[in-house]
C-alpha cells in the first residue's frame, strides 16, 4: 500500500472530502488528488505531520514505516 492509498483510505474513513482536506491543509484539491494518486511522492515532512494530525494517525503510518 502506498502513501497515497493510506491517505485516501484514512480520509474516506473520516468522511472528509478532498476539498475539505485541501482547506484544512491550506492547499488545493488538485494537490490532495496528486498525493493520493502517487503523482507527488515527495510530500514535505511538515505536510505529512499535518495530514497525520487531521487523519488522527502517525506520520510513520502514512509513510508506511509501521
Amino acid at each position: 500500500m502506498s502513501k497515497g492509498d493510506r491517505i485516501r483510505d484514512l480520509r474516506k474513513a473520516k468522511r472528509i472530502t478532498q476539498i475539505e482536506m485541501a482547506r484544512l491543509l491550506s492547499t488545493t484539491k488538485q494537490t490532495i488528488s496528486k498525493y493520493e494518486n502517487g503523482i507527488v511522492t515527495n510530500i514535505p515532512s511538515d505536510r505529512i505531520e499535518a495530514l497525520a494530525k487531521i487523519l488522527e494517525t502517525t506520520p510513520e503510518y502514512i509513510l508506511g514505516w509501521e
